[in-house]
This record gives C-alpha cells, structure tokens and sequence, in this order.
C-alpha cells in the first residue's frame, strides 16, 4: 500500500500520520468538552422544570479539563462560547433569568485566557442580567490576562459609570484605558467631564450610542435604542440631579 495514510511496515515505531493523529485527538477534546455541555444542558433543563430555581452548573475546572482536550483547547473555548451566546440569546428573549451565565463565560475565558471577545461580551452580557458582581469579576480577570487591552478596562468604566453610577471607579478605569495604545478618542473627553464633575448625561449618551453603532447583536442594539430614547427624553426635561459620589 501506499500513501500518506499507509504505516510503515518493519519500522521499529509505528506512527499514525499527522492527519489521523489530529483527527483522533479533535475526537476526543470534542468528546471531552461534549460530556460539560450535555450535563450543562441537564441542569438546565431541571432548572427550567423547577419554575427556574437556580442550580450550579456543573463544568470541571479549566486546569483539570484542559490535558483532556490534547492542546485543542482555543477550539473548546470556541465552542463553548457559542453555547454561551447561544444560551444568552435564548432566554434573554424569553425574559428569562441566567443562572449558569458566569460559569459559561469563566469556563470560556479560563479555556483561552486571550479570548477578547468573550470577556467583552461575556461582561456585557452579564451586566445586561444585572450580576454587576459577576461581570466585574470577568473584566478584572480579562484585564490581569491582557494588560495591554484598551477595551476591557473602558467597559469596566463603563459598567461603573453606567450601572452603578460609581464615577469615581469609572474615572480610574478610562485614566487606565487612556494610558493604552488604540484607545478611543474620546476617552480623554469623558476624564475631563469626570474631573469636571459634569456633562454625565452626554458622557451617558455617548457611551449607549458607541455601543449602538458598534454591536451587531439585535438584542444589544434594542437596548442601547432604549436607554438613547430614554436619555433624550432626560435631556429635553432639564438638567440632570447631581450624581452620587
């Protein structure tokens, strides 16, 4: 026989090729991080029967997981990330609550610490259910894994300048994010007005229209549409109560 797929005959090693050597290993880090998702999948499911009680998702810890997924582990924090988005969307149009959202994003963001998107979208997603906690805790950890990213430090901002009206947090994380390259131009704008004390509404403003134009997520832009409509009504009302500090 011949062929690229053909093993030697009197070697003193057989070898599998390259090719069925990747295609038995994608086979089982498939298997590995399918056997997560289908028990995560069974607690949800309990979950959704026992009028959504939250319950533990049950994942195995990166550090454990990752020997079994034989160095595929950027394909495993794929997939799993697509389960979280896909788990996200889902209930967030049916009203529904997240109580396996964190876990979904820290096993994503634990599998491929590099992952930008994840921990950008995974602590929007996390503000948007309103687990303020959880969500810091995932842009802190983004941030301690990628020091040089403008973007995670900002949302922080955001979500402290936005959520929690905390802007004296949000002021230190945008004086981080304008200390890193590529950071948007408006940064400096939202230090001053922060320092300044004034102009929240148009820094508000700013930051849901950013989130508008950027996002190409539906549910995301809905959002950003509605709390643009609402500042604009608070705009055309008058001046803003003076924020808490």
């Amino acid at each position: 026989m011949s062929g690229s797929g053909t093993l030697q005959v009197g070697a003193s090693v057989r070898t599998p090729p390259p090719r069925l050597a990747q295609a038995v290993s994608l086979a089982i880090a498939a298997a590995a991080l399918a056997g997560a998702i289908l028990t995560s999948r069974g607690i949800e499911a309990r979950a959704v029967a026992r009028a959504e009680t939250p319950q533990p998702i049950f994942f195995p810890r990166a550090e454990i997981l990752r020997p079994a997924l034989l160095g595929f582990t950027g394909l495993a924090a794929d997939l799993t990330w697509i389960r979280t988005v896909q788990y996200f969307g889902s209930r967030i149009e049916g009203k529904e609550r997240f109580p396996q959202l964190y876990q979904l994003v820290d096993m994503t963001t634990s599998l491929d610490p590099h992952f930008l998107d994840a921990y950008q979208y995974g602590g929007l997603f996390l503000t948007i259910a309103r687990q303020f906690p959880n969500a810091i805790a995932i842009y802190r950890k983004g941030i301690a894994a990628n020091p040089l990213a403008w973007q995670l430090p900002h949302d922080l901002g955001r979500l402290y300048f936005l959520e929690l009206q905390d802007y004296q947090q949000a002021l230190h994380w945008w004086e981080i994010t304008d200390r890193l390259p590529g950071r948007p131009h408006y940064i400096p704008r939202f230090l001053i007005r922060l320092q300044a004390k004034v102009g929240h509404l148009d820094t508000a403003l700013e930051l849901w229209r950013q989130m508008y134009e950027r996002s190409e997520n539906e549910a995301i832009r809905e959002i950003a549409r509605r709390e643009i409509a609402k500042l604009l009504g608070e705009m055309k009302q008058g001046p803003a109560p003076r924020p808490r500090q």
